[in-house]
């Protein structure tokens, strides 16, 4: 599996921290937390990825998603991490996915679980990941954001 063009030199972390959030690298590690967070949250996260996602999502159906965003973080061609606060609560998770078949441009993706904090957490991690994906790409790379922020 080749990487995408824009991200085969272009050196990606599997972890850090962007302000009070920690970002680590989405793997089937995480499937049961994840799995528990993303069913409790349906509500809020249909549309985002899709009309119906995650209605009908099984545990084995996360596994393999999982597994998919692991293989793709570790080829270089979209990334995906967990973004936990700072004494590791799973909160969600955070994405970039540059678009297939073209140069220069792509999509950001973050959600937050179900929670009464859900919204106060999307107004402060937005910003700071939007910032911290300026300085990684190319000042020209167009990127677009979506978050479940608006999905009630």
């Amino acid at each position: 599996m080749t990487p995408h063009p824009d991200f085969a030199a272009l050196e990606v972390p599997m972890c850090l921290t962007l302000g009070a959030y920690r970002l680590d690298i989405l793997t089937g590690a995480d499937v049961e937390v994840d799995f528990e967070a993303v069913t409790r949250s349906q509500s809020v996260l249909q549309g985002l990825f899709g009309p119906t996602w995650p209605e009908g999502l099984t545990l084995e159906d996360n596994l393999t998603d999982l597994h998919w965003h692991h293989r793709e973080f570790t080829a270089k061609r979209s990334f995906s991490w967990v973004i936990r606060d700072g004494v590791g609560t799973y909160l969600g998770c955070a994405y970039l996915f540059p678009a297939i078949g073209e140069r220069g441009t792509g999509e950001a993706a973050y959600w937050m679980a179900d929670t009464p904090e859900r919204m106060a957490h999307l107004a402060a991690f937005g910003p700071i990941y939007k910032a911290w994906l300026k300085g990684l790409l190319p000042p020209s790379y167009a990127l677009s954001y979506k978050h479940n922020g608006s999905i009630q």
